[in-house]
């Protein structure tokens, strides 16, 4: 709550760039409209992360959830335009190894899926049928894909003859229906998501192994290196791996309520579906082989991650890089100025065009509710332009993170915007960086007390899934794997059962 000499600065410092002060009549018709209140939302993030979340993607165009079929929502514009941002960098880094984009079908028989029932079952309650064409009852069931190895490798082997033909690197942007039994929340975990699905097939293991290693760092350049996430690679433990994989790596970030979030995977799938899919090609000695191969994703939860990582009491704070609008020019004027200051706000959007996704905002609304709206959806810089501006040929530049205002001459505007929007992306990424925290557990009792504090906890484990089993029984927790990348040192008895310890592994609560 604003204190009266706190108003009282606000004033004078609206009074200075020229604004006109709103009344209170002003500011209580804009909180009845909109629901909330101009300094920011009703949850605090800090206090009430899930109804916060629910009210950011609301209110900031994201999501609209009022679809009468729980867990499929409508992906508004500025949603919708995040996720296609975030896609065409994924896209451009995925070509430069060779990856096409292709679309499969939606529906898959089911004789397809029998072909591969071991790595299908694990979805089997979770896939939708078609069963009817009209009032007709169809001879096969058809599924709506959960996933597309089947159908896609049905293909690939009446593409793959001759070593020749590999490495084959294919990938479709689509959509996916599970129909998950848990609750649902939007984004996080939805019934029908969106997805970039990528698959390879690679004459060696060695060829795979390192396709499995460009992946991830393609998802590192684009997860931390564009979005300022920072997360965790972990392979995940046998019981939990994806149906048919040699191994799966799952790409962990932590939310600010402590829970993880799964936001991508690569799955190592050796040669367990081109072999009982008899996909075989020759080799340069014309010998009969099986293909190698890789399947791999990030879905729609990324962008549940980057609103509830970055975000804040007043809606959205995006990465410059994929946020559909970069900056918003404010006009700020009195009667007598309105005309100079619109001539001086149009040249500089002329200018930043360019070279920047900018908005002019010369709508009738007051600068109060637009510098709310511009808050709200995240956008990393805003431009006001008074009359006090004007008179010393400068703009005031504010950034969203710390909502700082910073007096730039005009002839500087470029070179001090892209050092902002340098400073704005370094400063979500450590935050991000300082999110993910991990804790060390010696025994049981050390794990429960470090998982409600939320986050990774490490222990020592003895990768058994009974005792997996008994920390989810006792602490609704997860075993969720062991480092990729980094084999670490184990000493002693696990954290769960004092037996041998075989691994360091990780713990947390998770989505």
């Amino acid at each position: 709550m604003a204190t009266k000499k706190q108003n009282t600065e606000t004033k004078k410092q609206a009074a200075k760039n020229g604004h006109k002060a709103e009344s209170k009549q002003t500011k209580s018709i804009l909180n009845e409209q909109h629901g909330h209140s101009l300094l920011g939302l009703n949850f605090r993030k800090s206090e009430n992360f899930g109804e916060w979340y629910l009210e950011v993607i609301k209110k900031s165009d994201i999501v609209d959830e009022r679809v009468p079929i729980k867990g499929f929502n409508v992906l508004m514009p500025e949603g919708y335009e995040i996720w296609h941002i975030m896609m065409d960098r994924l896209d451009s880094m995925l070509k430069r190894i060779g990856v096409r984009n292709y679309y499969f079908p939606l529906l898959i028989p089911e004789r397809f899926l029998k072909k591969e029932a071991e790595h299908f079952k694990g979805f089997s309650p979770e896939t939708a049928w078609v069963t009817h064409a009209g009032e007709t009852k169809l001879e096969e069931r058809l599924a709506i894909r959960p996933t597309s190895e089947t159908i896609m490798y049905e293909m690939f082997k009446l593409w793959i003859r001759s070593y020749q033909d590999l490495p084959l690197k294919a990938n479709q942007y689509t959509n996916i229906v599970r129909w998950d039994t848990k609750s649902t929340k939007p984004l996080i975990r939805d019934r029908e998501f969106l997805w970039h699905e990528g698959h390879s097939a690679h004459a060696s293991e060695e060829e795979a192994e390192k396709e499995v290693g460009e992946i991830l760092k393609i998802y590192r350049s684009l997860i931390t290196g564009v979005l300022g996430i920072d997360y965790i690679e972990l392979i995940r433990p046998e019981w939990d791996k994806f149906a048919g994989a040699e191994y799966s790596v799952a790409l962990d970030a932590v939310m600010p309520d402590g829970k993880i979030l799964q936001i991508g995977t690569v799955h190592n799938l050796g040669q367990n579906f081109s072999k009982p899919l008899e996909m075989v090609f020759l080799d340069s000695e014309g010998k009969k082989k099986y293909p190698y191969q890789l399947s791999y994703g990030v879905t729609t939860r990324l962008l549940g991650a980057l609103i509830g990582i970055h975000g804040d009491d007043r809606g959205l704070i995006l990465p410059p890089e994929v946020a559909p609008v970069q900056i918003a020019i404010v006009p700020i004027y009195t009667k007598d100025s309105r005309e100079k200051i619109l001539e001086k706000c149009s040249e500089i959007f002329g200018r930043l065009e360019k070279s920047f996704r900018v908005m002019l905002d010369d709508s009738e609304k007051t600068p109060g509710f637009k510098f709310h709206q511009h808050e709200l959806k995240g956008v990393p810089l805003r431009i006001e332009i008074g009359p006090k501006d004007l008179e010393k040929k400068q703009v005031t530049l504010v950034r969203r993170d710390f909502l700082e205002k910073i007096p730039v001459e005009e002839e500087r505007l470029e070179s001090q915007i892209s050092e902002a929007f340098d400073s704005v992306f370094l400063q979500l990424k450590k935050r991000s960086e300082e999110n993910l925290i991990v804790r060390d557990a010696k025994n049981f009792e050390e794990l429960k007390s470090s998982l409600n504090a939320g986050g990774f906890v490490r222990i020592n484990f003895c990768m058994r899934e009974s005792c997996a089993d008994k920390i989810k029984a006792d602490t609704k927790a997860e075993v969720r794997g062991t480092l990729f990348s980094i084999e670490e040192k184990v000493a002693g008895g696990c954290a769960a059962c004092g037996q041998k310890a075989n691994a360091k592994a990780y713990v947390a609560r998770a989505y």
